[in-house]
């Protein structure tokens, strides 16, 4: 069934982002393991993310915007020799974690498309309803008979913002959707307690 995952926006997530260490143990793993699974089953992937401004397409993944540098991130390094023409840009950081969280369950970037929406923080109610339905439009997933039967899966970068929420609310809005939460505890004194995973799915 079509199912939709809310992962924390933190660029911790991302391997090397914290140099050798991993300043939340476990939540790299539960990310993982919930994206693995729903990826498996999914025949179209989408992503929605805050944005500096409305944006959509298949977008590289890069975390320079939080100040690290693509050297240091291994998944960064493995799409060095993708063409610049296979994007349609760079990703914001919210969606480059987001993505990055995808290839680290097994997806491989370079070679399945994913389809990235960016969201401002304010805006406009056409904007809202043009992104939510893209989204809606991949959790149908393909018309086929073949993947009919594997619907689509949306990953949300966990972050505040009204125009991300907005979105959120209108695809959710369609159809009854359960809900399933898992906690990661974080352990440093700068950090939240814990970072939540989110999955929901659609189930009529």
């Amino acid at each position: 069934m079509p199912s939709l995952v809310v992962v924390p926006a933190t660029p911790l997530l991302v391997c090397g982002a914290s140099g050798e260490g991993d300043a939340v143990p476990g939540l790299r793993d539960a990310v993982r393991s919930v994206l693995a699974r729903e990826v498996a089953q999914a025949c179209a992937v989408a992503v929605l993310a805050h944005g500096p401004v409305a944006r959509s397409g298949r977008l590289r993944p890069t975390l320079a915007g939080a100040g690290i540098a693509d050297a240091h991130v291994p998944l960064a390094r493995s799409l060095a020799g993708c063409a610049d023409a296979a994007w349609d840009g760079w990703a914001s950081t919210g969606a480059s974690i987001a993505l990055f969280a995808l290839a680290d369950a097994g997806l491989a970037l370079a070679a399945r498309a994913v389809d990235v929406v960016e969201t401002p923080a304010q805006a406009p109610a056409a904007t809202v309803r043009a992104a939510a339905d893209r989204l809606l439009a991949a959790l149908r997933g393909s018309p086929s008979a073949a993947a009919r039967a594997m619907p689509g899966l949306i990953v949300v970068a966990d972050q505040p913002s009204p125009g991300v929420d907005a979105v959120l609310a209108q695809v959710t809005a369609h159809g009854r959707w359960s809900h399933e939460a898992r906690d990661a505890p974080a352990r440093h004194e700068h950090l939240p307690g814990s970072y939540r995973v989110t999955v929901r799915r659609l189930v009529t």
